[in-house]
């Protein structure tokens, strides 16, 4: 992390300049409030693209990808109830939080994310991917008879563009069945990576 602060010091250093000359060398003089915005414009959509370029930077060279497991069967499902992987595989740029269930975007980009449940035989499980409380998926593994002995994976993948700091999370969706039961052993999976920053 610190080479990539040395490496974006000098573009700070540059704005840094260009804004003491603007400022500092008015000597007083009237400024010309058109030149003033066109400048502050430039430098914006400057910082923009340095942001741009370290973000890719951070891409190619720091990959974001993670996946977690859950480790205990879940009996009783409420409603809406988040669902936390707390067996951590990978968690290549730490956005995975194994005690909120949550993923934070580190940088700006497209992300792909899968979800993959597992029921107990006779229950239903159905669950959302959410991304800052916002729908992005459901998915659904159900069973009608218990006495079937079967247990059902289903798998949910998506695509999403985050913004640094947006936060993606799978929670129980309703109550499909009076009782709603989710397989642990790591059968059940949350998993995402970055695709590309933009």
């Amino acid at each position: 992390m610190q080479e990539i602060i040395i490496k974006m010091k000098p573009c700070y250093t540059l704005v840094f300049l260009v804004l003491f000359f603007v400022f500092g060398c008015t000597k007083g003089k009237p400024v010309d409030s058109e030149a003033l915005t066109k400048e502050v414009e430039e430098l914006q959509n400057a910082v923009a693209l340095l942001q741009r370029k370290f973000d890719h930077y951070v891409s190619m060279n720091m990959p974001v990808a993670f996946t977690a497991g859950l480790t205990k069967t879940i009996t009783n499902l409420g409603t809406k109830q988040a669902i936390v992987f707390d067996n951590i595989f990978t968690n290549e740029g730490n956005g995975y939080n194994s005690l909120s269930g949550h993923f934070t975007a580190p940088v700006r980009g497209v992300y792909a994310f899968f979800v993959v449940i597992t029921n107990i035989p006779g229950h239903s499980c159905s669950v959302q991917l959410l991304r800052n409380g916002h729908f992005l998926g459901h998915v659904l593994a159900h069973t009608k008879a218990k006495t079937n002995g079967n247990f059902l994976t289903s798998t949910l993948a998506v695509t999403a563009r985050l913004k640094k700091g947006d936060q993606v999370w799978v929670r129980n969706e309703y109550a499909f069945s009076p009782v709603e039961q989710m397989d642990g052993n790591n059968w059940s999976v949350f998993s995402g990576h970055l695709i590309g920053a933009y």
